[in-house]
Order: structure tokens, then C-alpha cells, then sequence
């Protein structure tokens, strides 16, 4: 029988946790990804500034949010040399659809793994 694994338990069925599930962040994560949505072409002090985070925590949860697709990093250079990123968030509509088109891919397969499973292959897994 063959099984299917989840990265992370998806048992609390909130908004940010269903973020979390979907896109495989922390809650955390969620927050800081609502932050910067609100808050457009924001640096890392700022967040974590608004937050009351150590900017160290910050940069960890913004780069798991672009890991995910979630937030994207520009640059922004300085006239007189150097530079600093700025993050945006991807519009909520997209976070939507990505959730969406996530759960019938889920569906789906939950689907078809329960039309395979016979009883005698539970059976034999409860017994081991």
C-alpha cells in the first residue's frame, strides 16, 4: 500500500496555518508575509522594527518566504556607493490561488489513493 506524507501536520484549520500547511512555513512566517503585504518595499529593520523581532529572526522568515514564492527581494542602490534590498509580497489574490489550486491537486490525489487501498493492505499495516 503506498502511503502519503505530509511535511507538516495540518490538523488547525485557521488561515495562517493553512498558509503554513500549503506552503511548508511557520506561522511566523505568515505574519511577516502579512506585514510586508501591508507594508510595501519594506527592509528587514523595518519589519522586524514593526514586529518587535531581532532582525536576525526577520531575515530567516523573509528568506523562507521567497523559498516559497511568497515574497520577492529587489535591490536598491545608493548614489554614493552600496546598496539595500526591499521585499514585497506577492498580491493576496496569488497566495489564494496558489492555496486553491494546491488543495484539488490534494484532493485529487487523496482521491485516487483511496480508490487503491484494499483492506487486507490496512489490515497487514496495523498488524506491523
Amino acid at each position: 500500500m503506498s502511503k502519503i506524507l505530509f511535511k507538516t501536520p495540518c490538523t488547525t484549520w485557521t488561515f495562517d496555518s493553512l498558509m503554513s500547511c500549503v506552503f511548508g512555513i511557520k506561522s511566523s512566517d505568515v505574519r511577516v508575509y502579512f506585514d510586508i503585504l501591508k507594508h510595501k518595499n519594506s527592509k528587514i529593520t523595518d519589519i522586524a522594527n514593526r514586529l518587535n523581532r531581532d532582525r536576525s529572526t526577520i531575515q530567516r522568515s523573509v528568506q523562507n518566504l521567497m523559498s516559497a514564492g511568497l515574497v520577492k527581494r529587489r535591490q536598491i542602490n545608493l548614489k554614493d556607493g552600496g546598496y539595500y534590498y526591499v521585499y514585497s509580497a506577492i498580491p493576496f489574490e496569488e497566495v489564494k490561488k496558489k492555496i486553491k489550486e494546491t488543495l484539488d491537486i490534494w484532493y485529487n490525489q487523496m482521491k485516487a489513493w483511496v480508490e487503491e487501498i484494499e483492506a487486507d493492505d490496512v489490515i497487514n499495516e496495523l498488524r506491523d
